[in-house]
């Protein structure tokens, strides 16, 4: 059974897909994204899970968030993701705002 991180992650990664946040990266490294989703999203072990999410924190630290589609809930989402995986991040001051 897939972990509620694992299923916050695979969704916050695939919504940063879907809005070209990661367009910037090479070939082999969104192979790699899709390689490691793939893998979450089928059942694996949990040494095997633990070492994919840790590999796509890493790739999808590479993300743009910064494009024109990139969506404040989206960014939202993953600023969660990063939270839950450890890596205390603040939120842009502009994020604050508009919630507001």
């Amino acid at each position: 059974m897939k972990t509620i991180f694992c299923n916050l992650l695979v969704n916050a990664t695939g919504q940063l897909l879907q809005e070209h946040a990661f367009d910037h990266l090479s070939d082999e490294k969104l192979s790699r994204m899709n390689q490691c989703l793939t893998q979450l999203n089928q059942p694996v072990l949990a040494a095997d899970r633990s070492s994919a999410e840790h590999e796509l924190l890493q790739l999808c630290g590479e993300a743009n968030l910064y494009t024109e589609t990139t969506t404040p809930q989206s960014i939202h989402q993953w600023l969660v993701v990063m939270n839950l995986s450890g890596n205390n991040i603040m939120p842009a001051p502009g994020l604050m705002e508009e919630e507001l």
